[in-house]
């Protein structure tokens, strides 16, 4: 539980249907490091509330070590490195249902395991074939599907998971917290990384652990036309917040050179060179464990590379050295290297890859 309104009505809905329900709510970044900015005491407040309400135990796993080692020092040395990751995606796959999983999983035996269920306030649905094997399925609700960060976890850690908002709208489960009375209705829902903070850029909090390096911002033609404070800070497509040339251009961010430690930058957003019908994608992790067949010559998926784009068909096509590629109908703007291209059939989450770099038409 989260000490939101999602799994509160998770935890609801589950005792409803006569389910023996605990509460557990987990802890994973230290807030005395941030002076108090995460909201992660409020949250245990409202979960241990709602769980007197809901009359379940509840309690509190500590994960901040895990999170620190897998999740942020992860992502810390990827903006170091020149590309932009995806925190709640590595979240899902290493702590939400690795860590936390085998914690509650693990010290269970025979038939006990058989009827323990660890189950989340996310927005999407499992199906489950003939043969035992589980899909992710996307969520009723297309505008809060989560499939997307979820696309990273393996089957077989699934196997043991129920996701009973994942058929309802959000509307719905609003609704029902209202009949419920549950302290966490109103609740509004949360934006963004815990950590950061609501009152600060995530630049300003990437500072902290990234020593800021100075230098040129280029145009293509090796023009220096300004100085940045640090690559990190600078995402592909985003505004430079640069003018310069005759008619006073807005220049918007092309790619990284990280060798030199330069920006290059190209004008006006909807510049052609921003876009690219192509991309390569490595570290591929696929639900079930393999590629779909008939990959290796080339099949048509859905394909979304952030989340809550909509999903759009592509060709994808394996490479003798593992890599992948994708290609659009229609080029897509600002492919950013360390984003996450995430594949469905029809709406099964077949898995995703990282994206490496776009390909130039």
């Amino acid at each position: 539980m989260s000490g939101g309104v999602d799994s509160s009505v998770s935890a609801y809905l589950l005792k409803r249907q006569g389910y023996i329900v605990e509460g557990v709510y987990m802890r994973n970044w230290d807030t005395t490091d941030e002076s108090g900015v995460c909201t992660s005491d409020q949250d245990w407040k409202d979960v241990q509330t709602v769980c007197k309400q809901l009359d379940i135990p509840c309690r509190q796993f500590d994960f901040t070590k895990e999170y620190w080692l897998q999740v942020f020092t992860r992502m810390i040395e990827d903006y170091e490195n020149g590309i932009t990751p995806n925190p709640d995606v590595m979240c899902n796959r290493e702590i939400k249902f690795g860590w936390f999983l085998d914690k509650c999983l693990g010290s269970i035996n025979g038939k006990d395991k058989e009827n323990t269920w660890i189950a989340t306030g996310h927005y999407v649905q499992l199906e489950r074939t003939d043969s035992g094997r589980v899909k992710l399925m996307r969520g009723v609700d297309v505008t809060k599907d989560q499939s997307y960060f979820l696309s990273t976890v393996a089957e077989q850690n699934l196997q043991r998971v129920i996701f009973p908002v994942g058929n309802l709208h959000k509307k719905q489960v609003k609704s029902i917290a209202h009949v419920a009375n549950l302290e966490t209705a109103n609740k509004k829902e949360s934006m963004g990384i815990c950590f950061v903070g609501k009152k600060r850029k995530f630049s300003e909090f990437l500072e902290q652990y990234v020593i800021p390096k100075s230098g040129d911002i280029k145009t293509l033609d090796g023009i220096i036309i300004g100085q940045h404070r640090g690559l990190f800070s600078y995402t592909i497509g985003q505004c430079a917040r640069i003018h310069y040339g005759p008619d006073r251009h807005v220049w918007f961010v092309l790619r990284k050179d990280i060798k030199n430690n330069s920006l290059i930058v190209i004008p006006g957003s909807t510049n052609p060179l921003l876009f690219s019908s192509k991309l390569v994608a490595k570290d591929w992790i696929w639900s079930w464990g393999e590629p779909p067949k008939g990959i290796e010559g080339g099949i048509n998926l859905l394909t979304q590379l952030r989340y809550q784009q909509p999903a759009v068909n592509t060709k994808i096509c394996s490479r003798s050295d593992g890599k992948y590629i994708v290609e659009f109908s229609t080029p897509k703007r600002a492919i950013t290297p360390g984003q996450n291209v995430v594949v469905w059939d029809g709406n099964w989450c077949l898995g995703s890859g990282i994206i490496e770099q776009p390909l130039i038409n």
